[in-house]
Protein backbone atom coordinates (compact mmCIF):
# COMPACT_ATOMS: atom_id res chain seq x y z
CA UNK A 1 0.00 0.00 0.00
CA UNK A 2 0.93 3.39 -0.79
CA UNK A 3 1.02 6.10 1.96
CA UNK A 4 0.40 9.43 1.95
CA UNK A 5 1.55 10.36 5.33
CA UNK A 6 -0.31 14.28 6.41
CA UNK A 7 1.21 15.47 9.61
CA UNK A 8 2.64 18.93 10.95
CA UNK A 9 6.19 19.19 12.16
CA UNK A 10 8.36 17.11 9.98
CA UNK A 11 11.99 18.19 10.77
CA UNK A 12 14.85 19.13 8.39
CA UNK A 13 16.61 16.42 9.28
CA UNK A 14 14.25 13.76 9.09
CA UNK A 15 13.65 15.27 5.43
CA UNK A 16 17.26 14.82 4.20
CA UNK A 17 17.63 11.37 5.58
CA UNK A 18 14.48 10.41 3.71
CA UNK A 19 16.16 12.35 0.27
CA UNK A 20 18.68 9.59 1.16
CA UNK A 21 16.31 6.18 1.11
CA UNK A 22 17.01 3.87 -1.34
CA UNK A 23 12.69 3.80 -2.21
CA UNK A 24 12.29 7.35 -3.76
CA UNK A 25 10.00 9.19 -1.71
CA UNK A 26 8.04 13.02 -2.28
CA UNK A 27 8.49 14.58 0.17
CA UNK A 28 6.09 18.57 -0.14
CA UNK A 29 5.80 20.40 2.68
CA UNK A 30 4.01 18.25 5.39
CA UNK A 31 3.03 15.44 3.15
CA UNK A 32 4.97 12.59 1.98
CA UNK A 33 4.66 10.04 -0.65
CA UNK A 34 6.10 6.93 -0.37
CA UNK A 35 5.50 5.10 -3.48
CA UNK A 36 6.76 1.50 -2.63
CA UNK A 37 5.44 0.47 0.89
CA UNK A 38 2.77 -0.97 2.51
CA UNK A 39 0.64 -3.90 1.92
CA UNK A 40 0.77 -3.52 -2.45
CA UNK A 41 -3.36 -2.85 -2.21
CA UNK A 42 -1.95 0.10 -4.30
CA UNK A 43 -4.32 2.62 -2.42
CA UNK A 44 -2.59 6.11 -1.40
CA UNK A 45 -3.47 6.51 2.59
CA UNK A 46 -4.20 9.95 3.99
CA UNK A 47 -3.62 10.79 7.91
CA UNK A 48 -3.87 13.51 10.10
CA UNK A 49 -3.37 17.20 8.84
CA UNK A 50 -3.25 18.68 5.51
CA UNK A 51 -0.87 21.99 5.82
CA UNK A 52 -0.47 22.51 2.15
CA UNK A 53 -2.40 22.59 -1.06
CA UNK A 54 -3.14 18.83 -2.25
CA UNK A 55 -4.81 17.73 -5.33
CA UNK A 56 -6.19 13.85 -5.50
CA UNK A 57 -6.00 12.41 -8.73
CA UNK A 58 -8.07 10.15 -10.39
CA UNK A 59 -5.42 7.67 -11.01
CA UNK A 60 -4.91 6.85 -7.40
CA UNK A 61 -7.42 5.73 -4.99
CA UNK A 62 -7.10 7.32 -1.73
CA UNK A 63 -7.72 5.76 1.47
CA UNK A 64 -8.68 7.83 4.78
CA UNK A 65 -7.06 6.94 8.17
CA UNK A 66 -8.10 8.33 10.87
CA UNK A 67 -9.32 12.01 11.07
CA UNK A 68 -8.27 13.76 8.11
CA UNK A 69 -8.53 17.86 8.43
CA UNK A 70 -7.88 19.95 5.60
CA UNK A 71 -6.08 23.91 8.00
CA UNK A 72 -7.22 27.09 7.84
CA UNK A 73 -5.72 28.64 4.70
CA UNK A 74 -5.33 25.70 2.70
CA UNK A 75 -7.52 23.60 -0.63
CA UNK A 76 -7.75 20.00 -1.33
CA UNK A 77 -8.73 19.84 -4.97
CA UNK A 78 -9.67 16.41 -5.75
CA UNK A 79 -10.13 15.75 -9.57
CA UNK A 80 -13.42 13.98 -11.21
CA UNK A 81 -13.08 10.32 -10.85
CA UNK A 82 -11.33 9.97 -7.66
CA UNK A 83 -12.22 7.41 -5.62
CA UNK A 84 -11.47 7.84 -1.58
CA UNK A 85 -11.79 5.02 0.62
CA UNK A 86 -12.65 4.68 4.76
CA UNK A 87 -13.48 2.58 7.53
CA UNK A 88 -11.93 2.53 10.96
CA UNK A 89 -9.16 1.98 12.60
CA UNK A 90 -9.37 0.21 16.35
CA UNK A 91 -12.70 1.58 16.58
CA UNK A 92 -11.81 5.32 15.70
CA UNK A 93 -13.97 5.74 12.55
CA UNK A 94 -12.16 8.30 9.66
CA UNK A 95 -13.54 11.18 8.39
CA UNK A 96 -12.44 14.32 6.26
CA UNK A 97 -13.15 17.50 7.57
CA UNK A 98 -12.47 20.86 6.01
CA UNK A 99 -11.83 23.17 9.09
CA UNK A 100 -12.46 26.92 8.75
CA UNK A 101 -10.65 29.12 6.68
CA UNK A 102 -9.72 25.52 4.77
CA UNK A 103 -11.00 24.78 0.83
CA UNK A 104 -12.39 22.06 -0.77
CA UNK A 105 -12.68 22.44 -4.73
CA UNK A 106 -14.33 18.33 -5.51
CA UNK A 107 -15.67 18.77 -8.98
CA UNK A 108 -16.96 16.20 -10.20
CA UNK A 109 -19.24 15.19 -13.43
CA UNK A 110 -22.10 13.25 -14.07
CA UNK A 111 -19.96 10.35 -16.00
CA UNK A 112 -17.20 11.00 -13.25
CA UNK A 113 -18.65 11.41 -9.69
CA UNK A 114 -16.11 11.86 -6.86
CA UNK A 115 -16.97 8.39 -4.78
CA UNK A 116 -15.89 8.78 -0.47
CA UNK A 117 -17.28 4.92 0.13
CA UNK A 118 -16.70 2.09 2.02
CA UNK A 119 -12.70 0.16 2.27
CA UNK A 120 -14.46 -3.42 3.37
CA UNK A 121 -15.39 -6.03 0.48
CA UNK A 122 -18.82 -6.51 1.81
CA UNK A 123 -19.88 -2.44 2.72
CA UNK A 124 -22.49 -1.79 5.80
CA UNK A 125 -23.75 1.59 6.95
CA UNK A 126 -21.28 3.03 9.29
CA UNK A 127 -18.31 1.60 7.93
CA UNK A 128 -16.98 5.13 8.21
CA UNK A 129 -17.12 8.43 9.53
CA UNK A 130 -18.43 11.03 6.91
CA UNK A 131 -17.34 14.38 5.63
CA UNK A 132 -17.16 17.64 7.41
CA UNK A 133 -17.29 21.20 6.93
CA UNK A 134 -17.14 24.31 9.00
CA UNK A 135 -17.48 27.67 8.02
CA UNK A 136 -17.51 31.03 9.61
CA UNK A 137 -21.03 31.74 9.33
CA UNK A 138 -23.80 32.98 11.53
CA UNK A 139 -25.51 29.84 14.05
CA UNK A 140 -27.09 30.56 17.06
CA UNK A 141 -25.62 28.47 20.04
CA UNK A 142 -23.28 31.86 20.07
CA UNK A 143 -20.97 33.55 17.68
CA UNK A 144 -18.77 29.77 17.39
CA UNK A 145 -19.18 26.44 18.92
CA UNK A 146 -17.75 23.21 18.65
CA UNK A 147 -19.14 20.27 16.63
CA UNK A 148 -20.12 16.69 18.59
CA UNK A 149 -17.74 14.99 16.39
CA UNK A 150 -14.16 15.68 15.07
CA UNK A 151 -13.54 18.83 17.73
CA UNK A 152 -14.14 21.39 15.03
CA UNK A 153 -14.74 25.28 15.53
CA UNK A 154 -17.56 26.21 13.53
CA UNK A 155 -19.79 29.78 13.05
CA UNK A 156 -19.40 33.35 13.01
CA UNK A 157 -20.21 36.68 11.07
CA UNK A 158 -19.79 36.05 7.75
CA UNK A 159 -22.67 34.81 5.76
CA UNK A 160 -21.03 34.89 2.47
CA UNK A 161 -18.00 32.41 3.81
CA UNK A 162 -16.39 30.17 1.24
CA UNK A 163 -15.41 26.50 2.04
CA UNK A 164 -15.38 25.86 -1.74
CA UNK A 165 -17.13 23.68 -3.98
CA UNK A 166 -18.83 19.98 -3.79
CA UNK A 167 -20.05 19.08 -7.00
CA UNK A 168 -20.98 15.28 -8.21
CA UNK A 169 -19.93 13.95 -5.16
CA UNK A 170 -21.47 10.43 -3.86
CA UNK A 171 -20.92 9.35 0.33
CA UNK A 172 -21.57 5.98 0.99
CA UNK A 173 -21.87 3.89 4.10
CA UNK A 174 -21.41 7.04 6.29
CA UNK A 175 -22.51 7.51 10.10
CA UNK A 176 -19.84 5.55 11.76
CA UNK A 177 -21.51 5.25 15.85
CA UNK A 178 -19.20 6.83 18.28
CA UNK A 179 -21.86 6.37 20.98
CA UNK A 180 -25.83 7.21 21.78
CA UNK A 181 -25.25 10.64 21.18
CA UNK A 182 -22.72 11.02 19.02
CA UNK A 183 -22.45 9.53 14.72
CA UNK A 184 -21.40 11.03 11.62
CA UNK A 185 -23.56 12.18 8.95
CA UNK A 186 -22.89 11.77 5.02
CA UNK A 187 -22.45 15.52 4.76
CA UNK A 188 -21.96 17.60 7.68
CA UNK A 189 -22.20 21.47 6.98
CA UNK A 190 -21.47 23.31 9.77
CA UNK A 191 -21.98 27.19 10.09
CA UNK A 192 -21.09 26.95 5.99
CA UNK A 193 -21.39 30.50 4.23
CA UNK A 194 -22.83 30.65 0.85
CA UNK A 195 -19.88 31.67 -0.67
CA UNK A 196 -19.71 28.07 -1.13
CA UNK A 197 -21.42 25.83 -3.98
CA UNK A 198 -22.79 22.16 -3.00
CA UNK A 199 -25.12 20.41 -5.81
CA UNK A 200 -24.94 17.00 -7.15
CA UNK A 201 -24.23 15.16 -4.07
CA UNK A 202 -25.75 11.46 -2.83
CA UNK A 203 -25.64 10.46 0.75
CA UNK A 204 -26.00 6.52 0.45
CA UNK A 205 -27.15 3.83 2.87
CA UNK A 206 -25.55 5.80 5.80
CA UNK A 207 -26.15 4.74 9.36
CA UNK A 208 -27.37 8.32 10.88
CA UNK A 209 -28.56 11.62 8.72
CA UNK A 210 -28.15 11.82 5.17
CA UNK A 211 -26.93 15.77 5.05
CA UNK A 212 -27.77 17.97 7.79
CA UNK A 213 -26.90 21.65 8.64
CA UNK A 214 -25.86 22.80 11.64
CA UNK A 215 -26.58 27.18 11.36
CA UNK A 216 -24.86 29.20 8.30
CA UNK A 217 -26.26 30.41 5.43
CA UNK A 218 -25.20 27.52 2.75
CA UNK A 219 -27.44 26.61 -0.46
CA UNK A 220 -28.04 23.02 -1.79
CA UNK A 221 -29.64 22.35 -5.31
CA UNK A 222 -29.77 18.61 -6.69
CA UNK A 223 -29.87 16.35 -3.51
CA UNK A 224 -30.52 12.55 -3.08
CA UNK A 225 -30.44 10.90 0.16
CA UNK A 226 -31.20 7.30 0.07
CA UNK A 227 -31.72 4.22 2.29
CA UNK A 228 -30.63 7.08 5.61
CA UNK A 229 -30.63 5.15 8.92
CA UNK A 230 -32.09 8.07 10.82
CA UNK A 231 -32.98 11.33 8.77
CA UNK A 232 -32.54 12.10 4.97
CA UNK A 233 -32.15 16.11 5.72
CA UNK A 234 -32.08 17.49 8.68
CA UNK A 235 -31.37 21.18 9.87
CA UNK A 236 -30.92 23.16 13.43
CA UNK A 237 -28.75 25.63 15.03
CA UNK A 238 -30.07 28.34 12.76
CA UNK A 239 -29.91 27.49 9.16
CA UNK A 240 -30.66 30.14 6.53
CA UNK A 241 -30.28 28.86 2.91
CA UNK A 242 -32.16 27.89 -0.36
CA UNK A 243 -32.88 23.78 -1.45
CA UNK A 244 -34.19 22.92 -4.78
CA UNK A 245 -34.43 19.71 -6.24
CA UNK A 246 -33.74 17.37 -3.23
CA UNK A 247 -34.98 13.59 -2.76
CA UNK A 248 -35.22 11.14 0.15
CA UNK A 249 -35.78 7.42 -0.60
CA UNK A 250 -35.85 5.56 2.44
CA UNK A 251 -35.99 1.67 2.55
CA UNK A 252 -37.55 -0.79 4.21
CA UNK A 253 -33.97 -1.62 6.48
CA UNK A 254 -34.17 1.54 8.66
CA UNK A 255 -34.99 5.13 8.88
CA UNK A 256 -36.78 8.00 10.58
CA UNK A 257 -37.79 11.15 8.93
CA UNK A 258 -37.75 12.56 5.43
CA UNK A 259 -36.63 16.56 6.95
CA UNK A 260 -36.16 16.58 10.39
CA UNK A 261 -36.08 20.69 11.36
CA UNK A 262 -35.70 22.58 14.52
CA UNK A 263 -34.23 25.98 15.55
CA UNK A 264 -32.37 25.02 19.08
CA UNK A 265 -33.54 22.57 20.81
CA UNK A 266 -31.95 23.96 24.43
CA UNK A 267 -33.66 27.70 23.48
CA UNK A 268 -36.30 27.35 20.68
CA UNK A 269 -36.59 31.32 20.41
CA UNK A 270 -32.66 31.72 19.64
CA UNK A 271 -31.92 33.90 16.53
CA UNK A 272 -30.99 33.86 14.01
CA UNK A 273 -33.97 31.71 13.82
CA UNK A 274 -33.41 28.49 11.40
CA UNK A 275 -35.67 29.74 8.29
CA UNK A 276 -34.62 28.11 5.09
CA UNK A 277 -36.37 28.57 1.72
CA UNK A 278 -37.01 24.94 -0.06
CA UNK A 279 -38.48 23.70 -3.81
CA UNK A 280 -38.62 20.99 -5.23
CA UNK A 281 -38.83 18.47 -2.54
CA UNK A 282 -39.69 15.18 -3.12
CA UNK A 283 -39.58 12.87 -0.13
CA UNK A 284 -40.57 9.22 -0.62
CA UNK A 285 -41.73 6.60 2.65
CA UNK A 286 -41.53 3.33 3.90
CA UNK A 287 -42.22 1.03 6.65
CA UNK A 288 -38.68 0.01 8.55
CA UNK A 289 -40.91 -1.81 11.28
CA UNK A 290 -41.70 0.77 14.16
CA UNK A 291 -44.43 2.76 12.22
CA UNK A 292 -43.13 6.20 13.41
CA UNK A 293 -41.60 7.28 9.91
CA UNK A 294 -42.45 10.50 9.21
CA UNK A 295 -42.04 12.85 6.24
CA UNK A 296 -41.14 16.08 7.77
CA UNK A 297 -41.37 16.57 11.84
CA UNK A 298 -40.63 20.98 12.28
CA UNK A 299 -40.00 21.44 15.56
CA UNK A 300 -37.97 23.76 18.12
CA UNK A 301 -38.74 26.83 16.53
CA UNK A 302 -37.87 26.08 13.11
CA UNK A 303 -39.38 28.47 10.54
CA UNK A 304 -39.65 27.66 6.85
CA UNK A 305 -41.26 28.12 3.44
CA UNK A 306 -41.40 25.58 1.48
CA UNK A 307 -43.06 24.90 -1.80
CA UNK A 308 -44.20 22.26 -4.53
CA UNK A 309 -43.68 19.22 -2.46
CA UNK A 310 -44.61 15.96 -2.59
CA UNK A 311 -45.17 13.77 0.60
CA UNK A 312 -45.70 9.96 0.11
CA UNK A 313 -46.03 6.67 1.88
CA UNK A 314 -44.72 6.85 5.49
CA UNK A 315 -46.29 5.44 7.77
CA UNK A 316 -46.46 7.92 10.65
CA UNK A 317 -47.14 11.38 9.78
CA UNK A 318 -46.91 13.18 6.57
CA UNK A 319 -45.89 16.47 8.35
CA UNK A 320 -46.03 17.02 12.08
CA UNK A 321 -45.11 20.71 14.12
CA UNK A 322 -44.04 20.17 17.69
CA UNK A 323 -43.30 22.55 20.65
CA UNK A 324 -45.04 25.88 21.33
CA UNK A 325 -42.01 28.29 19.40
CA UNK A 326 -42.75 26.29 15.94
CA UNK A 327 -46.77 26.48 16.61
CA UNK A 328 -46.51 30.06 16.89
CA UNK A 329 -44.79 30.65 14.14
CA UNK A 330 -46.95 28.48 12.12
CA UNK A 331 -49.59 30.95 13.29
CA UNK A 332 -47.97 34.39 12.38
CA UNK A 333 -47.71 32.41 9.23
CA UNK A 334 -43.77 31.67 9.27
CA UNK A 335 -44.38 27.79 8.80
CA UNK A 336 -45.06 27.74 4.95
CA UNK A 337 -46.40 24.95 3.19
CA UNK A 338 -47.73 25.80 -0.15
CA UNK A 339 -48.23 24.15 -3.87
CA UNK A 340 -47.74 20.64 -2.13
CA UNK A 341 -49.37 17.20 -2.67
CA UNK A 342 -48.91 15.23 1.24
CA UNK A 343 -50.15 12.10 0.25
CA UNK A 344 -49.88 10.28 3.62
CA UNK A 345 -52.51 8.08 5.34
CA UNK A 346 -51.76 10.96 8.27
CA UNK A 347 -51.29 14.24 6.35
CA UNK A 348 -51.01 16.82 9.23
CA UNK A 349 -50.73 17.04 13.36
CA UNK A 350 -49.99 19.07 15.63
CA UNK A 351 -48.36 17.84 18.82
CA UNK A 352 -46.39 18.56 22.24
CA UNK A 353 -47.50 22.34 22.15
CA UNK A 354 -50.18 24.10 23.84
CA UNK A 355 -50.11 27.19 21.50
CA UNK A 356 -53.73 27.75 19.70
CA UNK A 357 -53.35 27.64 15.83
CA UNK A 358 -56.55 28.05 13.85
CA UNK A 359 -56.21 25.20 10.80
CA UNK A 360 -58.66 26.66 8.52
CA UNK A 361 -56.85 30.24 8.10
CA UNK A 362 -53.42 28.31 7.85
CA UNK A 363 -55.07 25.74 5.11
CA UNK A 364 -56.12 29.10 3.69
CA UNK A 365 -53.03 30.64 3.77
CA UNK A 366 -50.98 28.11 2.41
CA UNK A 367 -53.70 27.09 -1.44
CA UNK A 368 -54.90 24.28 1.06
CA UNK A 369 -58.35 22.96 1.90
CA UNK A 370 -59.30 20.81 5.19
CA UNK A 371 -60.30 17.34 4.78
CA UNK A 372 -63.00 15.79 6.75
CA UNK A 373 -60.81 15.13 9.62
CA UNK A 374 -60.36 18.78 9.68
CA UNK A 375 -56.59 18.74 8.74
CA UNK A 376 -55.26 20.48 5.69
CA UNK A 377 -53.59 18.90 2.71
CA UNK A 378 -55.67 15.76 1.83
CA UNK A 379 -56.91 18.13 -1.73
CA UNK A 380 -59.51 16.05 -3.82
CA UNK A 381 -57.74 15.03 -7.38
CA UNK A 382 -53.75 15.57 -5.23
CA UNK A 383 -53.64 11.93 -4.53
CA UNK A 384 -50.39 10.20 -5.75
CA UNK A 385 -50.39 6.66 -7.51
CA UNK A 386 -49.94 4.01 -5.71
CA UNK A 387 -47.03 2.76 -7.63
CA UNK A 388 -45.35 6.42 -7.40
CA UNK A 389 -41.94 5.74 -6.49
CA UNK A 390 -38.60 6.68 -8.03
CA UNK A 391 -36.69 3.89 -9.26
CA UNK A 392 -33.92 4.80 -10.76
CA UNK A 393 -34.82 8.96 -9.77
CA UNK A 394 -35.82 8.83 -13.25
CA UNK A 395 -39.48 11.26 -13.38
CA UNK A 396 -41.99 8.17 -13.89
CA UNK A 397 -44.67 10.93 -13.37
CA UNK A 398 -45.37 14.47 -13.78
CA UNK A 399 -47.30 16.53 -11.13
CA UNK A 400 -48.82 20.01 -12.70
CA UNK A 401 -51.34 22.26 -12.28
CA UNK A 402 -53.13 20.07 -15.52
CA UNK A 403 -52.77 17.02 -13.61
CA UNK A 404 -52.98 17.23 -10.02
CA UNK A 405 -54.93 20.07 -9.28
CA UNK A 406 -52.52 21.88 -6.91
CA UNK A 407 -51.72 25.30 -7.93
CA UNK A 408 -48.40 24.92 -8.58
CA UNK A 409 -45.57 27.89 -7.56
CA UNK A 410 -42.84 28.90 -9.77
CA UNK A 411 -39.85 29.32 -7.24
CA UNK A 412 -37.58 31.60 -9.89
CA UNK A 413 -39.94 34.46 -8.78
CA UNK A 414 -38.38 33.57 -4.94
CA UNK A 415 -34.81 34.81 -5.74
CA UNK A 416 -31.99 33.98 -8.19
CA UNK A 417 -31.25 30.70 -6.70
CA UNK A 418 -34.14 29.13 -7.71
CA UNK A 419 -35.17 27.80 -11.35
CA UNK A 420 -38.18 28.24 -12.81
CA UNK A 421 -40.12 24.89 -11.74
CA UNK A 422 -43.64 24.85 -11.71
CA UNK A 423 -44.63 21.40 -10.77
CA UNK A 424 -44.33 19.36 -7.67
CA UNK A 425 -41.26 17.51 -6.39
CA UNK A 426 -37.92 17.25 -7.63
CA UNK A 427 -38.44 15.60 -11.06
CA UNK A 428 -40.75 16.07 -14.14
CA UNK A 429 -41.23 13.77 -16.54
CA UNK A 430 -37.87 12.84 -18.35
CA UNK A 431 -35.48 14.73 -16.08
CA UNK A 432 -31.83 13.62 -16.26
CA UNK A 433 -30.35 15.46 -13.23
CA UNK A 434 -30.10 12.17 -11.67
CA UNK A 435 -28.39 9.87 -14.36
CA UNK A 436 -24.92 8.39 -14.15
CA UNK A 437 -23.65 9.07 -10.77
CA UNK A 438 -26.43 8.32 -8.69
CA UNK A 439 -26.90 4.83 -7.20
CA UNK A 440 -29.68 2.53 -6.06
Amino acid sequence: MKTKNLFAGILFGAAILFSACTIQEDNIGDVIINPGGGDNSGSVVLEGQITENLTLTADEVYELRGGVSVVDGITLTIEPGTRIIAGDVGGVFSYLAIEQGARILAEGTASQPIVFTSNKSTPNAGDWGGLLLAGRAPINRGTTATTEVANLTYGGTNPADDSGILRYVRLEYTGGKINDDAEYNGLSLYGVGNGTTIEFIQAFNGNDDGIEFFGGTVNLKYAVVTGAGDDSFDWTDGWIGNGQFWIAQQTSAAGDKGIEADNLSSAPDAAPFSNPTLSNITLIGAEDGDGENKGIEFRAGTKVSLYNTIIKAFPGKGIEVDDDQTLLNLNNNEVIVRNSIIDNVNSFDLDHGGATVDLADFATFNNFTLDGSGAPFNNAGSAIPANFEVTGFRGTYQFTVATDGVDNFDPSTLNSFFDAANYAGALQSGDSWTSDWTRL
